[in-house]
C-alpha cells in the first residue's frame, strides 16, 4: 500500500463538516422551537376563547331568566351582578289558611322545594283589579314529606309558609311559586390569578366563591353596563332592559411580538321581563 492510498481527512475538511453539521443542527432546532412557541401560542388563544366563551355562556343563560321589573336584579356595579336566580318552580293547587305555618300544595314542575327556600309567590289579592297585585317574599319552614296530589290527580309537594294571609286571602289557586337564591358574578383572585366567580348568598360573608372561567384581566376582567328600554345608561335597577356583558382573557403565554395572549368578547343579554 503506497502512502497516498493512507491519507485521511484534513482538518479543514473536519471543520468544514463540523461546521455544517452545527448549520444543520441549529437550523432543525430552530424550526423546532419555532413549532413549539406556535402551537403553545395557538393553544392559549383556543383556551382564551373556550373560557371566554363559557363565561359570556354562563352569564347570559344567568341573566336571561331574571326579571329586573319583579325585583330579580338584586346588585349592579361595573364589575358585579347580584342576581335572584329561579331554583324550583311551582304553580298552588290548594291553599290551606287554617293550619299555622299555612299549607299550600303545589304541582311539581322540577326540582322540589326545600325547608328554608326562600321563594316568592304570586298575591292576586283581589281578583277583578290588577294593581294590587304583587309578589310576597318569604320562607319554606316546613316540607310534608309524604306523597301529595293536586284536586286534579297530578302529582304535587305540599309545603308551610307562614303569613300567606297577611293581606287577605292573597294566595289563590294557579299562583306561581318560585324558590330561588341570590348570587354574585365577579372577579376574585384565585391562585395567583383572576378568575370569574360566584358567590352563593350563604357564603358571600365567608368570601368563598366557586371559581367558573379565567384567567381574566385583573381588575377589567368582567365589567357590566346596564340600559333601559331605549339603550340608555341607567342606575335604576327595575328599568334595566339590556345588560352589556365584557369578558377580556390575559394569558402568561407571550406571542412573537413578547406580547402576551389576550381576547375579548362582548354580549348583549336581554332578561326575561
Amino acid at each position: 500500500m503506497t502512502r497516498s492510498e493512507k491519507r485521511g481527512f484534513t482538518l479543514v475538511e473536519l471543520l468544514v463538516v463540523v461546521v455544517l453539521g452545527g448549520m444543520m443542527v441549529l437550523s432543525i432546532y430552530q424550526v423546532l422551537a419555532t413549532n413549539s412557541r406556535t402551537y403553545t401560542v395557538n393553544n392559549a388563544q383556543i383556551q382564551g376563547q373556550q373560557a371566554l366563551r363559557a363565561g359570556m355562556d354562563i352569564l347570559f343563560s344567568e341573566i336571561r331568566e331574571i326579571s329586573t321589573e319583579e325585583g330579580d336584579l338584586v346588585g349592579m356595579g361595573a364589575d358585579f351582578i347580584s342576581v335572584r336566580a329561579q331554583r324550583a318552580f311551582g304553580v298552588a293547587c290548594d291553599v290551606d289558611y287554617t293550619v299555622a305555618p299555612n299549607r299550600i300544595t303545589s304541582h311539581r314542575l322540577g326540582p322540589a322545594f326545600q325547608a328554608g327556600d326562600s321563594v316568592v309567590i304570586f298575591a292576586d289579592n283581589d281578583p277583578a283589579l290588577n294593581k294590587d297585585d304583587t309578589w310576597l317574599t318569604r320562607t319554606v319552614q316546613t316540607v310534608d314529606t309524604t306523597s301529595a296530589t293536586c284536586p286534579d290527580g297530578s302529582w304535587a309537594q305540599a309545603f308551610g309558609i307562614s303569613n300567606l294571609a297577611s293581606t287577605g286571602d292573597s294566595v289563590r289557586l294557579g299562583a306561581v311559586i318560585r324558590a330561588f337564591d341570590t348570587y354574585t358574578y365577579g372577579l376574585f383572585d384565585y391562585g395567583g390569578e383572576t378568575y370569574l366567580g360566584r358567590w352563593a348568598s350563604a357564603s358571600m360573608a365567608l368570601g368563598r366563591p366557586d371559581p367558573l372561567v379565567g384567567p381574566l384581566v385583573p381588575k377589567r376582567g368582567v365589567s357590566f353596563r346596564y340600559l333601559d328600554s331605549i339603550g340608555a345608561v341607567t342606575t335604576v335597577d327595575t328599568l334595566v332592559a339590556q345588560i352589556e356583558v365584557t369578558l377580556r382573557y390575559r394569558s402568561e403565554v407571550t406571542d412573537a411580538r413578547n406580547q402576551r395572549v389576550a381576547d375579548s368578547i362582548v354580549g348583549l343579554v336581554y332578561p326575561r321581563n
